[in-house]
């Protein structure tokens, strides 16, 4: 006897919200949400207290990395993030110091992805900008599951490959240091060339106050009646 099977159903976020940025922003703040959306990003995300005033931040959630105990900022808006609210959530995450911010939104567009992939460029290592996709999905008549896909991250391979260019080395990445060898190469030249042009070949030195004349590496003494 066939089993019977569910129909899986993708639901628009306006049926579950409507335009209730608030409610969105209540949503967001729910530990198990935070729990969800913190293994979507690799981070372990705690409540940290009540939501951002909506005059300050509309649609902004106070989150904490349970590791480093850094702020973390999540911005959800249903329909997407505009440019304007993209602008205040930098203020506000400077303002607080946050090593995170995530962007939520049904749909990230692409200039908000462009921003956020240039921010990741230009920020120093322990500061990090997402941009995240909310997708939710009903089998027959379930509760709502979501599912956050991520459309923007920090690229920690560029990161490291800049790191190593800005330290500097040989040319294909390696580093001067990674061998001995080559370093002391480099450290003697210098010293090798200036020998020679102290010490010219075929050039007697000066005469010293005790008549002692230097030339190469012979030393002898004239005598004077």
């Amino acid at each position: 006897m066939a089993k019977p099977v569910g129909k899986l159903r993708k639901i628009n976020l306006g049926e579950v919200w409507g335009n209730e940025a608030d409610g969105f922003a209540s949503w967001l703040q729910q530990e198990e949400i935070l729990e969800i959306l913190g293994e979507t990003i690799e981070r372990t995300l705690k409540p940290a207290g009540s939501e951002i005033p909506l005059s300050t931040l509309a649609g902004g959630v106070l989150a904490k990395d349970a590791k480093s105990g850094s702020y973390v900022i999540v911005l959800g808006h249903l329909e997407g993030i505009n440019p304007d609210a993209l602008g205040k959530l930098i203020m506000y995450s400077a303002g607080l110091d946050a090593k995170a911010v995530v962007c939520v939104a049904q749909e990230i567009s692409p200039e908000i992805r462009q921003t956020l992939d240039w921010l990741n460029a230009v920020s120093r290592d322990d500061v990090n900008f997402y941009g995240t996709e909310l997708e939710l999905w009903r089998i027959d008549d379930s509760v709502p599951a979501p599912n956050f896909h991520i459309v923007c991250q920090p690229n920690l391979w560029a990161r490291q490959l800049k790191m190593g260019q800005e330290e500097g080395g040989e040319a294909g990445g390696t580093k001067v240091s990674e061998f001995p060898e080559l370093k002391a190469k480099k450290d003697e030249a210098p010293k090798g060339t200036k020998d020679k042009e102290s010490a010219p070949q075929g050039k007697p030195a000066p005469v010293g106050k005790d008549g002692v004349s230097v030339r190469q590496n012979f030393v002898y003494t004239k005598t004077f009646s």
